[in-house]
């Protein structure tokens, strides 16, 4: 069975769970549980895909897909973690409001006070205090919109090229990396080369991408790649760059977070279950991993 079989089977089987356990009236935090020394792990999420620290709140968003990454189903939400008493408010930004569009949201960075949200084949705006619906960016002939970066001027967001089949996901040809500047969408890169990019990030003004359809990870210079790089393992997902000039990378195919740069790459965590978009929160050196499949999102601390 392909790894992308498995994929397909394991979301379904999440939003079959959630069809039949509706979600508490009430949403609080449960208590941390402790999985290894110096490592945590919060429950009672929906899909979660991508966990980002915003360092001016001092704040954790985790975004829900809530069932199927590929559907147009508008029941996303957005929770928000307050990092040292792990309390949730998990439905913050909540799309059974009726101000509210959020279907499948994925990546997730925030700019000039505004939360920015990959949701298929629009990148939504919300206000980052309050999360107020502020308008949306579509990308032209896109498919599925992944990860978001920012600069401090522009934002960056993959398309992974991917949509639902019968046999799981399958190929859109739509593959490719956007460049959002005053709400204007520019794609920089695009081709079957950047093998369904993923995770992006932006360190020192260069665009680095790793992709989940190989063990890829690249920098993107005048429209290609280049500075290709290979992980221990494939399915690549997270990606955030490091103050030392390292990179953090979330492997679905080796169920571990890497941490290196220049093709030596080395094991921080392993045995990590589904580890999609991962976070890092840079005050209290701490990986933050959603947990796809299981709901959870677990810190582990870094040093």
């Amino acid at each position: 069975m392909s790894k992308r079989i498995v994929l397909i089977a394991l979301v379904l089987s999440v939003a079959c769970q959630q069809e039949s356990s509706a979600p508490p009236a009430t949403p609080t935090a449960p208590p941390p549980q402790k999985t290894a020394a110096s490592a945590e792990t919060l429950s009672g999420f929906q899909t979660p895909e991508s966990v980002l620290y915003d360092a001016d709140q001092d704040v954790y968003f985790v975004s829900n897909i809530n069932g199927d990454p590929t559907a147009a189903d508008d029941n996303g939400f957005i929770s928000r973690v307050n990092p040292d008493t792990k309390q949730i408010d998990l439905k913050w930004i909540d799309a059974a409001k009726p101000d509210i569009l959020l279907n499948a949201p994925k990546g997730m960075a925030v700019m000039g006070g505004l939360l920015y949200v990959a949701d298929l084949t629009v990148v939504r705006k919300f206000d980052s205090k309050s999360g107020a619906p502020k308008g949306e960016v579509a990308i032209p002939g896109s498919t599925f919109l992944n990860d978001v970066a920012t600069d401090g001027k522009s934002i960056y967001v993959t398309d992974s090229g991917m949509k639902a089949g019968p046999n799981g996901f399958e190929g859109t040809g739509t593959d490719a990396v956007w460049k959002i500047t005053n709400d204007k969408p520019e794609k920089i890169a695009s081709g079957k080369d950047l093998n369904r990019p993923n995770g992006v990030t932006v360190d020192n003004g260069n665009v680095w991408v790793n992709s989940f359809g190989s063990d890829e990870l690249y920098q993107i210079v005048n429209g290609k790649k280049t500075n290709v790089q290979h992980m221990p393992k494939g399915s690549l997902d997270g990606l955030i760059a490091m103050s030392d000039g390292t990179f953090l990378v979330s492997s679905w195919d080796g169920k571990t977070v890497y941490r290196g740069n220049n093709g030596q790459f080395k094991a921080v965590v392993e045995n990590a279950e589904a580890p999609a978009d991962i976070g890092y929160d840079a005050k209290r050196h701490r990986l933050l991993i959603p947990h796809f499949t299981r709901n959870t999102v677990s810190s582990q601390d870094l040093q």
